[in-house]
């Protein structure tokens, strides 16, 4: 499943990559993620809770970020192993942030998610409901923290 965002924050974009990049304030801000050990400078160990209609899934597993600082640009690979027979989640998402103006500041993300065993019978339609509303949650997040 293919997932394209973009959203703007009334933020510099020098603080809006200084959040993005940082693994702990990500998984803070968006529902149900956490960071259980750090792997080195790039990769982690974590979990997600996810709820989808009636269903809760939990994964485990590792995020590795790559990171253009130049370009203000990020590559995340994250794969997770659900608990109880959940199947397995597989993410790769690019995401750029761009200066607007000196408090206005544009982020796309790409994403392509691919989900085995129970959750992947609920059909594309619930998963993207499901995806917008995380990402939702995550934004009015970073918004209220990067607020000035």
């Amino acid at each position: 499943m293919k997932i394209q965002e973009k959203f703007t924050v009334d933020a510099p974009a020098d603080s809006v990559w200084e959040f993005l990049i940082d693994p702990e304030r990500v998984a803070a801000a968006l529902p149900g993620a956490q960071i259980t050990e750090k792997l080195d400078d790039n990769t982690y160990k974590g979990g997600m809770a996810v709820n989808v209609g009636p269903l809760a899934a939990n994964y485990t597993g590792t995020v590795a970020f790559d990171l253009d600082e130049e370009q203000r640009a990020a590559s995340v690979r994250a794969r997770g192993q659900g608990k109880a027979g959940m199947g397995n989640a597989d993410m790769t998402m690019t995401s750029r942030v761009v200066e607007l103006g000196p408090a206005k500041t544009e982020v796309t993300v790409a994403a392509n998610l691919s989900v085995t065993g129970i959750l992947a019978q609920l059909g594309r339609g619930m998963m993207q409901h499901v995806s917008k509303r995380m990402f939702k949650q995550f934004t009015e997040v970073l918004a209220r923290e990067l607020a000035p």
